[in-house]
């Protein structure tokens, strides 16, 4: 996972522009999803702001790990999408901003990742913000995230039996012979 977050955690930063050329302020905060925006008086948030959550589990079909990635994606609540609304043009910054964020992370990837695959949306409601969870999945390479599923390869012991259910060696270790340090002169 640390690899992907990193990677994510640079592209937001290395493409503000990409926000600002849309007319739309650029992401503010990119962090490990913790609950931040259903508990926004426990956290600092700035909005706009990205939090990722992310869960690993083993395909069935192949027994690969993947990894799905919650894109957790916040807004001040600012104008509303009403169809009456006169700020509807502004309202629909909300909707831009989703737009951007899927541009920038579809297809990203790290080193042990194959590309994010989109997965699907969905909105959040929330009393303090505009709230929007975008989902991707990725296959990890589990020899370098962490997720190390140890395969064991049977040995055959050649010089131990089973006697009363307990290992033996079979041969006596031969001790090594005693030498002599200490030799008297001859005077």
């Amino acid at each position: 996972m640390e690899s992907i977050y990193l990677q994510i955690a640079q592209k937001f930063k290395d493409n503000e522009q990409v926000f600002i050329d849309r007319n739309l302020p650029p992401v503010r905060q990119v962090d490990i999803y913790m609950g931040q925006p259903d508990d926004a008086e426990s956290f600092e948030v700035f909005c706009p702001s990205v939090f990722v959550d992310w869960t690993i589990n083993e395909d069935e079909n192949t027994g690969t790990n993947y990894m799905q990635l919650d894109f957790h994606v916040l807004q001040e609540p600012g104008a509303g999408t009403e169809h009456y609304s006169d700020r509807l043009t502004e309202g629909m910054e909300y909707l831009q901003m989703l737009k951007t964020v899927k541009y920038l992370v579809n297809k990203l990837s790290a080193d042990n990742t194959t590309p994010l695959k989109y997965m699907g949306e969905r909105p959040r409601i929330t009393p303090f913000f505009k709230y929007h969870i975008v989902s991707y999945k990725c296959y990890i390479d589990e020899d370098q995230d962490s997720i190390n599923r140890p395969t064991y390869e049977d040995v055959e012991l050649t010089d131990y039996h089973l006697e009363q259910a307990r290992l033996k060696q079979k041969k006596e270790t031969p001790e090594p012979p005693i030498i002599d340090t200490f030799k008297t002169r001859s005077l």
